[in-house]
Protein backbone atom coordinates (compact mmCIF):
# COMPACT_ATOMS: atom_id res chain seq x y z
CA UNK A 1 0.00 0.00 0.00
CA UNK A 2 1.21 3.53 -0.80
CA UNK A 3 0.77 5.85 2.17
CA UNK A 4 1.05 9.61 2.45
CA UNK A 5 1.60 10.92 6.01
CA UNK A 6 0.63 14.56 6.54
CA UNK A 7 2.22 15.81 9.76
CA UNK A 8 1.27 19.18 11.23
CA UNK A 9 3.11 20.18 14.41
CA UNK A 10 5.79 22.87 14.74
CA UNK A 11 7.96 20.79 17.11
CA UNK A 12 9.36 17.53 15.71
CA UNK A 13 10.36 16.54 19.27
CA UNK A 14 6.78 16.78 20.53
CA UNK A 15 4.55 13.81 21.35
CA UNK A 16 3.07 14.29 17.88
CA UNK A 17 6.61 13.72 16.60
CA UNK A 18 6.72 10.46 18.55
CA UNK A 19 3.41 9.46 16.94
CA UNK A 20 4.87 10.22 13.51
CA UNK A 21 7.88 8.02 14.25
CA UNK A 22 5.69 5.09 15.31
CA UNK A 23 3.41 5.48 12.29
CA UNK A 24 6.37 5.65 9.92
CA UNK A 25 8.18 2.67 11.45
CA UNK A 26 5.04 0.53 11.69
CA UNK A 27 4.06 1.11 8.07
CA UNK A 28 7.58 0.46 6.81
CA UNK A 29 7.86 -2.74 8.86
CA UNK A 30 4.69 -3.94 7.12
CA UNK A 31 6.21 -3.22 3.71
CA UNK A 32 4.09 -0.19 2.84
CA UNK A 33 5.58 2.55 0.65
CA UNK A 34 5.72 5.83 2.57
CA UNK A 35 5.90 9.54 1.77
CA UNK A 36 5.93 12.06 4.64
CA UNK A 37 4.74 15.65 4.30
CA UNK A 38 5.92 17.67 7.31
CA UNK A 39 4.07 20.94 6.75
CA UNK A 40 6.16 23.04 9.12
CA UNK A 41 9.61 21.74 8.21
CA UNK A 42 8.90 22.20 4.50
CA UNK A 43 7.52 25.72 5.09
CA UNK A 44 4.25 24.94 3.35
CA UNK A 45 2.38 28.14 2.50
CA UNK A 46 -1.16 27.65 3.87
CA UNK A 47 -2.59 30.81 2.29
CA UNK A 48 -5.14 30.35 -0.48
CA UNK A 49 -4.51 33.55 -2.43
CA UNK A 50 -6.42 35.45 -5.09
CA UNK A 51 -3.75 34.33 -7.54
CA UNK A 52 -4.38 30.69 -6.60
CA UNK A 53 -8.12 31.09 -7.12
CA UNK A 54 -7.70 32.81 -10.48
CA UNK A 55 -5.45 30.02 -11.74
CA UNK A 56 -7.70 27.27 -10.41
CA UNK A 57 -10.81 28.87 -11.94
CA UNK A 58 -9.01 29.10 -15.29
CA UNK A 59 -8.01 25.44 -15.15
CA UNK A 60 -4.36 26.02 -14.27
CA UNK A 61 -3.08 24.52 -11.01
CA UNK A 62 -0.30 26.43 -9.15
CA UNK A 63 2.90 24.39 -9.11
CA UNK A 64 3.11 23.83 -5.33
CA UNK A 65 -0.52 22.70 -5.21
CA UNK A 66 -0.02 20.44 -8.23
CA UNK A 67 2.86 18.62 -6.50
CA UNK A 68 0.72 17.98 -3.43
CA UNK A 69 -2.19 16.75 -5.51
CA UNK A 70 0.06 14.36 -7.40
CA UNK A 71 1.17 12.85 -4.08
CA UNK A 72 -2.44 12.51 -2.90
CA UNK A 73 -3.30 10.80 -6.20
CA UNK A 74 -0.33 8.45 -5.70
CA UNK A 75 -1.46 7.42 -2.22
CA UNK A 76 -3.83 4.59 -1.42
CA UNK A 77 -4.13 5.96 2.11
CA UNK A 78 -3.50 9.32 3.80
CA UNK A 79 -2.57 9.50 7.49
CA UNK A 80 -3.07 12.84 9.25
CA UNK A 81 -1.22 13.55 12.52
CA UNK A 82 -1.89 16.78 14.38
CA UNK A 83 -2.82 18.36 17.74
CA UNK A 84 -6.28 19.75 18.41
CA UNK A 85 -6.14 23.53 18.77
CA UNK A 86 -9.37 25.49 19.35
CA UNK A 87 -11.58 22.47 18.57
CA UNK A 88 -9.87 21.84 15.22
CA UNK A 89 -6.63 21.33 13.32
CA UNK A 90 -3.72 23.81 13.19
CA UNK A 91 -4.04 26.56 10.58
CA UNK A 92 -1.14 25.02 8.68
CA UNK A 93 -3.11 21.84 8.02
CA UNK A 94 -6.35 23.72 7.36
CA UNK A 95 -4.51 25.74 4.72
CA UNK A 96 -3.09 22.58 3.16
CA UNK A 97 -6.61 21.19 2.85
CA UNK A 98 -7.98 24.50 1.52
CA UNK A 99 -5.37 24.64 -1.21
CA UNK A 100 -4.88 20.96 -2.12
CA UNK A 101 -8.43 19.59 -1.90
CA UNK A 102 -9.64 21.97 -4.57
CA UNK A 103 -12.71 21.83 -6.79
CA UNK A 104 -12.07 19.59 -9.78
CA UNK A 105 -9.48 17.56 -7.89
CA UNK A 106 -11.06 16.45 -4.61
CA UNK A 107 -14.70 17.09 -5.52
CA UNK A 108 -16.89 18.41 -8.30
CA UNK A 109 -20.43 19.58 -8.88
CA UNK A 110 -22.45 17.32 -11.14
CA UNK A 111 -24.82 18.44 -13.89
CA UNK A 112 -27.64 17.67 -11.47
CA UNK A 113 -26.26 20.19 -8.96
CA UNK A 114 -25.01 17.50 -6.57
CA UNK A 115 -21.51 17.33 -5.13
CA UNK A 116 -19.41 14.28 -5.95
CA UNK A 117 -16.24 13.31 -4.08
CA UNK A 118 -13.40 12.48 -6.46
CA UNK A 119 -11.01 10.73 -4.06
CA UNK A 120 -13.02 7.52 -3.91
CA UNK A 121 -11.33 4.30 -2.89
CA UNK A 122 -8.73 5.97 -0.68
CA UNK A 123 -8.41 5.18 3.00
CA UNK A 124 -7.69 7.75 5.70
CA UNK A 125 -6.42 7.61 9.27
CA UNK A 126 -6.71 10.71 11.45
CA UNK A 127 -4.65 10.72 14.65
CA UNK A 128 -4.99 13.72 16.95
CA UNK A 129 -3.71 14.68 20.39
CA UNK A 130 -5.34 16.79 23.06
CA UNK A 131 -4.65 18.24 26.47
CA UNK A 132 -8.25 17.58 27.49
CA UNK A 133 -9.57 14.22 28.65
CA UNK A 134 -12.28 12.25 26.86
CA UNK A 135 -15.11 13.32 29.17
CA UNK A 136 -14.28 16.99 28.69
CA UNK A 137 -14.05 16.63 24.91
CA UNK A 138 -17.39 14.87 24.69
CA UNK A 139 -19.16 17.34 26.98
CA UNK A 140 -17.77 20.34 25.10
CA UNK A 141 -18.62 18.90 21.68
CA UNK A 142 -15.01 18.79 20.51
CA UNK A 143 -15.22 15.20 19.28
CA UNK A 144 -18.49 15.95 17.49
CA UNK A 145 -16.86 18.98 15.86
CA UNK A 146 -13.95 16.92 14.57
CA UNK A 147 -16.22 14.19 13.25
CA UNK A 148 -18.40 16.78 11.52
CA UNK A 149 -15.65 18.96 10.06
CA UNK A 150 -12.65 16.69 9.39
CA UNK A 151 -13.96 13.14 9.17
CA UNK A 152 -17.30 13.70 7.43
CA UNK A 153 -17.19 17.28 6.14
CA UNK A 154 -13.74 17.05 4.57
CA UNK A 155 -12.63 13.46 4.01
CA UNK A 156 -16.03 11.86 3.57
CA UNK A 157 -17.17 14.78 1.42
CA UNK A 158 -14.19 14.23 -0.90
CA UNK A 159 -14.91 10.52 -1.27
CA UNK A 160 -12.49 8.92 1.21
CA UNK A 161 -13.68 5.57 2.52
CA UNK A 162 -12.72 3.51 5.60
CA UNK A 163 -11.88 6.59 7.61
CA UNK A 164 -10.38 5.81 11.01
CA UNK A 165 -10.22 8.48 13.72
CA UNK A 166 -8.27 8.17 16.97
CA UNK A 167 -7.63 10.88 19.58
CA UNK A 168 -4.95 10.53 22.26
CA UNK A 169 -6.24 12.25 25.40
CA UNK A 170 -4.61 14.32 28.18
CA UNK A 171 -1.15 14.03 26.63
CA UNK A 172 0.61 16.70 28.77
CA UNK A 173 -0.73 15.40 32.08
CA UNK A 174 -0.45 11.61 31.83
CA UNK A 175 2.59 9.55 32.81
CA UNK A 176 5.34 8.45 30.44
CA UNK A 177 4.06 4.88 30.67
CA UNK A 178 0.57 6.01 29.66
CA UNK A 179 1.99 7.90 26.69
CA UNK A 180 3.86 4.75 25.72
CA UNK A 181 0.57 2.84 25.83
CA UNK A 182 -0.90 5.45 23.49
CA UNK A 183 1.93 4.84 21.04
CA UNK A 184 1.21 1.12 21.22
CA UNK A 185 -2.44 1.88 20.37
CA UNK A 186 -1.27 3.83 17.32
CA UNK A 187 0.94 0.91 16.28
CA UNK A 188 -1.95 -1.53 16.64
CA UNK A 189 -4.23 0.67 14.53
CA UNK A 190 -1.69 0.85 11.71
CA UNK A 191 -0.97 -2.88 11.89
CA UNK A 192 -4.71 -3.48 11.53
CA UNK A 193 -4.80 -1.83 8.11
CA UNK A 194 -5.75 -4.35 5.49
CA UNK A 195 -7.53 -6.48 8.06
CA UNK A 196 -10.06 -5.91 10.78
CA UNK A 197 -9.42 -2.66 12.64
CA UNK A 198 -9.49 -2.52 16.41
CA UNK A 199 -13.08 -2.40 17.63
CA UNK A 200 -12.51 0.50 20.01
CA UNK A 201 -11.34 2.73 17.17
CA UNK A 202 -14.01 4.75 15.37
CA UNK A 203 -14.31 3.78 11.71
CA UNK A 204 -16.53 5.93 9.53
CA UNK A 205 -17.39 4.95 5.93
CA UNK A 206 -16.83 7.78 3.48
CA UNK A 207 -19.68 9.16 1.44
CA UNK A 208 -19.53 8.00 -2.15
Amino acid sequence: MKVLIVFSHPNPNSFNGAVLKVVNETLKSNNHEIKVKDLYRTNWDPRLTVGDLEKLYSGTVPEDIKKEQETVEWADMVVFIYPIWWFEQPAMLKGWIDRVFSHGFAYRQTDQGMVEGLLKGKKAVVITTSGANEENMRQNGILDAIMTCMVNGTLGFCGFQDIVYKNLYSVPSVSDSERQEMLEEVKNILEGIGGKLRQETAAVPGRG
